[in-house]
């Protein structure tokens, strides 16, 4: 079955535009820290009940079944099948509140609850316990294509394991752990760690301690307001934001959190904008207003096939049999199709 995820392309919305028109004309670093500026400030939300009544109300999929992006088989009620503390041992059961970027990164101490993180709704979302479980506070990776993942959910839709070297990550002989998400959810999880990189580049926790990434801790991180992440994360997470365009999921998410939070993630508003801050068009001035989406991977091979009929390629451009299509990410009329 295919479940079409139409590109909603960038519309000039006048309301959207005049919010980041601060930024207007800045790139590279200096961009970052003017979206900051601009997005930093927010709602901070309650973990209890706040988070829980906020991914309850917008993170549904189109059955009105909770949207979990790490297992492909999950069918969760929204308030009933919260998880509830009760001991189990199996996927599909019950849904937490997954920190895509883990709350122990940010160094903040085991029972500190105290900083806007902890609660930021852009990068909280809901995901089965039992996979999230095996996520850990592991980084985000690519399995080695080499080795059989250590864990994996059901169908293989998320994967735990051994790092592919290729990707340039390597810790003890040679040899990393990480956490794989679906390629469905690449570019999402992507858009997100650049909007954390971004608006949080200063904070203060409820308790008045002037705090900043330089006292984050993960492989990912530098420990630095920029780049922010090391040279091995930035290069995936660009590539996983050019191979999985915006959907018209984190479109709605987005508003559907500035609503709530009242502020939003200019990575969902402005396709491709990490490549002005990390990117192939770091020298480009930001237009808020008449803005240029860069040109990536992706979108190449969207312009190489808009003239094809009904073909259907993978994300390097060449054409699959229509018929029986893998799970993934295909483009076809020049937008992502999702095979489930």
């Amino acid at each position: 079955m295919f479940l079409l995820s139409v590109l909603v392309l960038w519309a000039q919305d006048q309301s959207v535009l005049s919010y980041y028109q601060a930024a207007d004309g800045k790139k590279g670093a200096e961009l970052k820290t003017a979206l900051f500026q601009i997005i930093s400030p927010h709602e901070v939300q309650s973990y209890t009940p706040g988070v829980w009544n906020a991914i309850n109300s917008y993170d549904i999929r189109p059955d009105g079944k909770i949207w979990d992006i790490y297992s492909g088989i999950s069918n969760f009620t929204p308030k009933d099948d919260q998880d509830k503390g009760v001991d189990i041992d199996e996927e599909g059961v019950v849904y937490n509140r997954e920190h895509a970027m883990p709350k122990s990164w940010f160094n903040e101490g085991s029972n500190a609850t105290d900083y806007p993180m902890y609660t930021d709704l852009h990068h909280l979302f809901p995901t089965d316990r039992y996979v999230n479980t095996m996520r850990s506070n592991y980084p985000y990776g690519e399995i080695d294509p080499s080795t059989k993942p250590t864990k994996q959910s059901a169908d293989g839709f998320s994967k735990f394991g051994i790092c592919d070297p290729a990707i340039g990550y390597t810790v003890v002989n040679g040899k990393a752990r990480v956490f794989e998400p679906n390629d469905e959810y690449k570019g999402d999880l992507a858009r997100v760690y650049f909007y954390m990189a971004t608006c949080y580049e200063a904070y203060k926790t409820e308790g008045g301690k002037d705090r900043s990434p330089k006292n984050w801790k993960s492989d990912m991180l530098t420990s630095d307001i920029y780049p922010f992440f090391t040279d091995w994360a930035l290069k995936m997470l660009l590539r996983w934001a050019a191979e999985d365009p915006i959907s018209e999921k984190e479109i709605k998410r987005n508003e559907a959190i500035y609503d709530i939070q009242k502020n939003r993630n200019p990575f969902v508003d402005y396709p491709g904008l990490e490549q002005y801050i990390w990117g192939n068009n770091m020298d480009v001035p930001f237009s808020y207003d008449h803005y240029a989406e860069p040109a990536t991977a992706i979108s190449n091979i969207h312009h190489e096939m808009q003239p094809a009929s009904d073909r259907i390629y993978d994300l390097k451009g060449r054409s699959v049999n229509g018929d029986k299509p893998r799970k993934g990410i295909y483009i076809r009329r020049g937008k992502k199709v999702v095979i489930r």
